[in-house]
């Protein structure tokens, strides 16, 4: 991307956000050390880990992959074949879909090999301005990201790619998080933004920190670690536990709180 084209995007991004003149500022200025940044990036910084990546296994048909994309929220599958390293197409929802609505019981006849698309094989080591040029010339959205032994890394969207310059995207699909949820007597699940003082009010408990503000924070602090999901601690009498992670950075987003009941002191006992 040259530099006038990135400062074009600049300028269409820019224009979209409804900012007073300071915050427009920041804002620019941002995206600006952002597009500095983004030229120095690699796609092994960006892509998502090979653990992390959903496939659909080429024999599948195509009513279990219709079951795999909305169990997963995707909507492009990378399908395999004898193993993981083994990618021998993209199956993309809206393909399924269209069989789906025009001729039902294909659903069951074709396999997910047979609508695959061609995929997309990037080296880890791509710098992301390369990348992106890429994808727009291929009009391709998803690449599978290879090591340097020819092994599937794990795999990269046009998604991944622009938010590492304008920063987390959000669409008309994401769900708002609210604050806290009741979900029974003793447990909440809890925005892991949500104010570490107005849980304690919420609780009638003493929730303090001096390092933190923020119920997720609060349970970063204590593991010593980034959260991941289905890590739990106990603290003041609270059982919190890493409920839900998102993103390529695995972004905490809620925190499920057990209040414990506490035990009653033992009484002590004399003998006569």
């Amino acid at each position: 991307m040259s530099e006038s084209n990135r400062f074009a995007f600049i300028g269409k991004v820019f224009a979209k956000k409804q900012v007073d003149s300071t915050e427009a500022e920041e804002y620019e200025q941002d995206l600006i050390e952002s597009v500095e940044d983004f030229s120095e990036t690699i796609t092994r910084e960006v892509m998502i880990p090979r653990i992390d990546i959903a496939t659909i296994t080429a024999e599948s048909n195509l009513d279990s992959a219709m079951t795999m994309f909305l169990y997963s929220g995707y909507s492009r599958l990378p399908v395999t074949g004898k193993n993981t390293d083994d990618i021998v197409g993209i199956l993309y929802l809206k393909d399924v879909a269209k069989i789906l609505h025009e001729s039902p019981k294909l659903m069951f006849e074709k396999t997910a090999e047979d609508l695959a698309r061609s995929a997309i094989f990037v080296p880890e080591s791509k710098p992301l301005k390369d990348l992106l040029q890429d994808m727009q010339k291929s009009s391709t959205h998803i690449a599978i990201v290879i090591d340097e032994y020819g092994g599937v890394a794990g795999l990269v969207t046009m998604e991944d790619v622009i938010e590492e310059l304008v920063g987390d995207i959000a669409d008309e699909y994401d769900k708002e998080v609210p604050d806290v949820e009741k979900l029974a007597v003793d447990l909440y699940r809890v925005n892991a933004r949500f104010s570490l003082f107005e849980l304690g009010e919420l609780l009638e408990i003493e929730l303090e920190d001096d390092d933190v503000d923020s119920v997720g924070g609060w349970l970063t602090k204590s593991l010593g670690a980034i959260p991941k999901l289905g890590d739990q601690i106990v603290i003041n009498s609270l059982e919190l536990t890493a409920d839900r992670v998102e993103g390529r950075a695995k972004r905490l987003v809620t925190v499920l709180v057990r209040v414990l009941a506490e035990k009653e002191p033992e009484e002590l006992s004399t003998d006569e």
